[in-house]
C-alpha cells in the first residue's frame, strides 16, 4: 500500500479485521522479498539497540561530546526511584528513558533514528516502559514497532519528518504521534482509536520550532524528548478512554506540513532563531566553536526501516547518518581510494555542520564507514592516517532541500561530483551526478551505467534484467548529446549478484562502466 493516508490505513485494517502492524509486515514482505521471520528478527535487533541506549543512559551518566549536556537521564531515573515525585514514578521513568537515549545520541553513541535522531528518545522510552511494566512480551513490543513505522510512513509521505523542512513538530511531533498510536494498538485499541491518538498527540505539537542551540542536537532537543514521551502516553490513554480527535488525523498532518512551510528558515534547524538566538544560546555557541575548541569536534518513504532506523552513531539522522550515506555513495561512485575531497554545504548543512558532526560524517562516508561505525567521531584523524585531504566550504547550490551538499571526490585516476540531499531520518537522494540531473537514493540496489548514447541500449538492458527475473523500481537516463556520453540509473527491487554487471557489459558493447551502488 502507499502509506499516504491514515484514513486508508485504518479502513483497510478494519475491512481485513487485522492490525496495522500486520499490514506493515505484509507490505515489508512484498517490498523486500524476505520471509516473515527475517523481517521480524531485524526489527527485534532494532529494539535491542533501543533498549541498550535506554539502559546505558539511565543506569549511568552519559555526557555529550561538548560537555554541554549529560547525566539527566540517570539523574531523573534516580529521582523517580525515591517515589516522591508529582508525576507517578513509573511514568517519570518514561521521561528518564527518553532523556537517556537522547544523551547517548548527543555522545555519538549508537541509537535508532525513530523517525530521526533528534526525536530518537520518544518511541524507545514508551516501549521500554511498556516492557518493564510486565504487561507485554518482548515479541508484542517488537510487533508494535511495525505499527509505529506504518504511522510514521504516513506522516513522512504526507508532511515531513525533517526539522530542516518542517521544524521540530516534524521530528518530535511525529515521534510523539507515532508513539501514541503504537501504544493504543499495543493495548488492544481499535484502528480508529489509533488514529485519534495520532490526532491528539500531533495537535499538541503544532508549531513546535526547531531551534537547536549552536546547531547541536542537545538543547532543547533532549528535554523535549523526555516531556513528549509522557505526552505520547497521555494521548494514548485519552484515545483509549474514548476521547476523539475532532479534526481528523490526516487533516492534522496536512496542517503540520502547512505550518512547517510557513516557518522562517531561522526556526528550521539552522541554529539561528528561537532558543538558539538568545544571548545565552549565542554565548554557548561561541564557547563551543571558539578557536580553542573547534578542533574537538521531497521524498517518498516505503519501508518500515526508513522510519525505525537506521541504527546509527549520533547525533543527527539528517546531518550525521544521512551525511555518512551521501559520502558513502560518492565513494562507491568513485570506485577507487580517494585522495582529495571538497564538500560544499548549503542551508542547514552549512549553518550547523560542526555541531551536528556533519563534517565528520561526510568524511567517514567517503572513507567507506557505515552509519553505525563507532569510528565516525574520529573521522578527521582517520583521514589524516589515510592521506585523504579535504576542504569544507559554504555556497548556494540551488533550490534543493536545506540539507544539501556537493561532494567533489578525486582519486589517483578519476574524479566524481555528487550533489545530494539528506531528507530526514537518514534518507538521502542524489540530485546530480557529474552535472547530469539524475535522482536516486541508494536504498535499492542501483546500477549506474556510463555508456555511449545509442538507440536500443536501454531496451537491451531491460531485456537482460527481465531474463534474470529482476524488476526495475526506477529508471532514468541523461545524455550530454545525441550519440554522446550518457548515464543510466536503474534501481532494482531484487538483490543483484556481481555477475550481472559482467553480463551486461559483455552483451552491451557500448557500456563504458557499470557500478552497483547501495547504502547500508
Amino acid at each position: 500500500m502507499s502509506f499516504t493516508s491514515l484514513k486508508e490505513l485504518i479502513e483497510l485494517a478494519e475491512q481485513e479485521q487485522t492490525t496495522i502492524y500486520e499490514l506493515m509486515i505484509q507490505t515489508e514482505i512484498q517490498l523486500k522479498g524476505f520471509p516473515r521471520e527475517t523481517i521480524i528478527e531485524k526489527m527485534s535487533e532494532q529494539f535491542t539497540v533501543m533498549e541498550e541506549a535506554v539502559r546505558k543512559g539511565t543506569t549511568g551518566s552519559v555526557m555529550s561530546r561538548t560537555g554541554l549536556t549529560g547525566g539527566d537521564g540517570h539523574r531523573l531515573h534516580q529521582y523517580a526511584e525515591k517515589g516522591n515525585s508529582f508525576v507517578h514514578p513509573t511514568t517519570l521513568k518514561t521521561a528518564a528513558n527518553a532523556l537517556a537515549v537522547s544523551e547517548v545520541n548527543a555522545a555519538m553513541g549508537r541509537i535508532v533514528a525513530t523517525p530521526t535522531a533528534g526525536s530518537a528518545g520518544i518511541l524507545p522510552a514508551v516501549l521500554v516502559h511498556a516492557l518493564d511494566s510486565g504487561k507485554f512480551t518482548w515479541k508484542q513490543i517488537v510487533l508494535s514497532m511495525f505499527t509505529a513505522s506504518a504511522l510514521g510512513l504516513v506522516i513522512a509521505n504526507k508532511a515531513s519528518i525533517s526539522g530542516a523542512a518542517g521544524g521540530c513538530q516534524a521530528e518530535v511531533g511525529s515521534a510523539t504521534a507515532m508513539a501514541a498510536g503504537t501504544l493504543v494498538e499495543l493495548a488492544g485499541g481499535t484502528p480508529k482509536q489509533v488514529g485519534n491518538a495520532i490526532g491528539i498527540a500531533l495537535k499538541n505539537s503544532l508549531g513546535l520550532v526547531c531551534d537547536p542551540v549552536a546547531g547541536l542536537v542537545e538543547i532543547p532537543c533532549i528535554l523535549r524528548n523526555g516531556l513528549h514521551a509522557i505526552t505520547a502516553q497521555a494521548a494514548a490513554d485519552m484515545a483509549l478512554s474514548g476521547v476523539v480527535s475532532i479534526i481528523p488525523p490526516d487533516e492534522v498532518i496536512h496542517v503540520m506540513h502547512e505550518v512547517g512551510q510557513q516557518m522562517p528558515d531561522s526556526l528550521r534547524e539552522t541554529g539561528i532563531g528561537g532558543l538558539a538566538g538568545t544571548p545565552t544560546g549565542q554565548k554557548l555557541k561561541a564557547q563551543i566553536f571558539s578557536e580553542k575548541t573547534s578542533g574537538c569536534g521531497p521524498a517518498k518513504y516505503h519501508s518500515a526501516y526508513e522510519i525505525i532506523g537506521p541504527v546509527m552513531v549520533g547525533p543527527s539522522s539528517s546531518h550525521t547518518a544521512g551525511a555518512v550515506r551521501i559520502g558513502n555513495i560518492a565513494r562507491q561512485l568513485l570506485n577507487e581510494r580517494p585522495v582529495y575531497v571538497k564538500f560544499s554545504l548549503m542551508g542547514s548543512f552549512a549553518e550547523t555542520y560542526q555541531g551536528h558532526g556533519t563534517d565528520l560524517a561526510l568524511l567517514a562516508g567517503v572513507m567507506g564507514l557505515s552509519t553505525m561505525d563507532e569510528g565516525i567521531p574520529n573521522a578527521k584523524s582517520i583521514a589524516e592516517e589515510n592521506g585523504l585531504q579535504y576542504d569544507f566550504t559554504k555556497r548556494v547550490l540551488g533550490s534543493y532541500h536545506p540539507n544539501t551538499v556537493l561532494v567533489e571526490l578525486s582519486g589517483a585516476r578519476r574524479a566524481v561530483k555528487v550533489l545530494a540531499s539528506s531528507l530526514g531520518g537518514g534518507k538521502v537522494e542524489v540530485q546530480e551526478l557529474d552535472d547530469y540531473p539524475l535522482k536516486f537514493s541508494g536504498e535499492w540496489p542501483t546500477l549506474v551505467i556510463r555508456h555511449t548514447d545509442r538507440k536500443g541500449v536501454i531496451a537491451e538492458m531491460a531485456g537482460i534484467l527481465y531474463q534474470k527475473e529482476l524488476n526495475i523500481a526506477r529508471l532514468a537516463n541523461e545524455r550530454s548529446k545525441i550519440n554522446g556520453p550518457a548515464i543510466t540509473i536503474c534501481e532494482i527491487d531484487n538483490q543483484i549478484e556481481e555477475s550481472l554487471l559482467t553480463i551486461l557489459k559483455n552483451e552491451i558493447p557500448n557500456i563504458d562502466e557499470i557500478l552497483l551502488i547501495q547504502t547500508n
